[in-house]
């Protein structure tokens, strides 16, 4: 299904942008659930938020719409020298306006907006801006005090954690084997030899690649920690159940006694290669190719989503030193596209604090999860007094896990905090229906 949306809702013109949503009829007079998009494809929330699909959805017989964020996916202007100036989370918040107004059967159908990560804010986001719309929110895993990491550690610490909390060995030796390849870039004569340990694509010559290759590495780390999930997961590509630990096995089995470089190098090289290629397809690895969201997602981080994050090696994580410094970070965005960061900007868009209960003074019904395992722990609101909303750690879990699909596998901290989310949702649906009774 797809929707024309104006490419610029408060000024008119210039054109319109096709969003595209995933929907599902269900009873008129059940509520309908909204998936917010991030900075993916709709497709990747579509088959990865299995409570939405598989449980909220049959459970209330509700309708279900995901709609992905305009400038991601295929959601992209029919002039392809469209500008990124219209990439902006008020006017996504816009087309899903108009989108729930055309989709939902009337005025008096509860809705309420769910997301992960940076989908998450923009559920939160939907619900403060449009509370005549979006009757409650759930924001898992959402870095809404990100910005407010001055020095970007959060992330990196938190990731680094995870690995420690399976054996500390696991984590030292993951520094160690990154300072090796530190080493190496003094080191020409062995660059050939790396290129054979980790099937590089291309054959390291310069310094430049060496550092590329530590990225590369960086991210897997990173995103396995992100992706631990107690069972087979498949976000960027397949990983085996609980890939934080069987990470460790495996730097565990290449760091026995008696130590020898080369063999932590190839312990580096089966976990980058378990994350990349879990299926044997791919030849070689293609260093100078790590994740991210695309140049989209770099324009939003460089205006309005001031996101940062460092790296700083022991103690605070277990990563090569990639220091953030607002002023180079401002120098690059206006380089690239000719704009300075607002760090601020969600503050005065939104009402972001560090402080939920300032944050929320004059808002309610929201659930902010996150999980103890969850990177983006760091940056998610961890205390709330407002008897409307909730904040619900979730322990033994990582990141948006109680977006998944229910599993055989779940803990039971997941079970309960779902309840508790259930609940919640019950309270809203109530009150909604209590009120459109009293208006009519």
């Amino acid at each position: 299904m797809y929707f024309s949306e104006p490419l610029d809702h408060i000024n008119g013109d210039p054109g319109f942008i096709t969003i595209k949503a995933i929907f599902s009829q269900g009873d008129p007079a059940a509520p309908l659930f909204v998936y917010t998009g991030d900075n993916n494809p709709i497709d990747v929330a579509y088959n990865n938020a299995g409570w939405v699909t598989q449980f909220l959805q049959p459970n209330y017989n509700a309708s279900v719409i995901f709609i992905e964020h305009r400038f991601y996916g295929v959601s992209q202007p029919g002039n392809k020298n469209y500008n990124l100036l219209y990439l902006t989370t008020t006017q996504a918040l816009l087309d899903w306006a108009d989108i729930v107004q055309q989709v939902r059967p009337s005025t008096s159908t509860p809705v309420i907006a769910i997301g992960g990560v940076y989908g998450g804010m923009m559920a939160a986001f939907f619900r403060i801006k449009f509370p005549h719309i979006v009757d409650g929110a759930i924001a898992s895993s959402a870095p809404f005090l990100a910005p407010f990491d001055l020095n970007g550690s959060g992330y990196a610490r938190a990731a680094s954690n995870d690995y420690a909390a399976v054996n500390q060995s696991c984590a030292s030796n993951i520094n160690f084997g990154f300072n090796i390849l530190q080493s190496m870039i003094e080191r020409p004569v062995q660059w050939d030899t790396i290129s054979n340990v980790f099937k590089t694509c291309q054959p390291i010559a310069t310094p430049l690649q060496i550092y590329q290759l530590q990225d590369y590495l960086t991210a897997a780390f990173k995103l396995i920690a992100e992706y631990n999930y107690p069972y087979i997961s498949n976000m960027y590509g397949p990983l085996p159940p609980w890939a934080v630990n069987v990470t460790c096995g495996i730097i565990s089995n290449y760091n026995q006694a008696p130590i020898n470089i080369w063999t932590t190098l190839q312990g580096m090289y089966e976990v980058a290669n378990m994350f990349y290629n879990y299926t044997g397809r791919l030849p070689c690895h293609d260093i100078e190719n790590t994740p991210n969201h695309g140049l989209p997602w770099f324009y939003q981080i460089c205006t309005e989503m001031v996101w940062p994050e460092g790296q700083y090696g022991p103690p605070n994580d277990i990563f090569p030193l990639r220091a953030w410094n607002y002023t180079s970070y401002a120098q690059s965005c206006n380089q690239l596209f000719g704009v300075y960061p607002r760090p601020e900007w969600n503050m005065i868009n939104f009402g972001m604090t560090m402080n939920a209960n300032v944050t929320l003074e004059f808002d309610s019904n929201f659930i902010f999860s996150y999980g103890s395992l969850d990177p983006f722990k760091t940056s998610c609101f961890s205390e709330l007094t407002n008897f409307d909303s909730l904040v619900l750690p979730i322990n033994g879990v990582s990141t948006a896990t109680d977006l998944r699909g229910p599993s055989s596998q779940d803990p039971q901290s997941l079970i309960y905090a779902r309840n508790r989310e259930v609940l919640l949702i019950n309270q809203w649906i109530k009150n909604k229906v209590v009120s459109a009774s009293k208006s009519q």
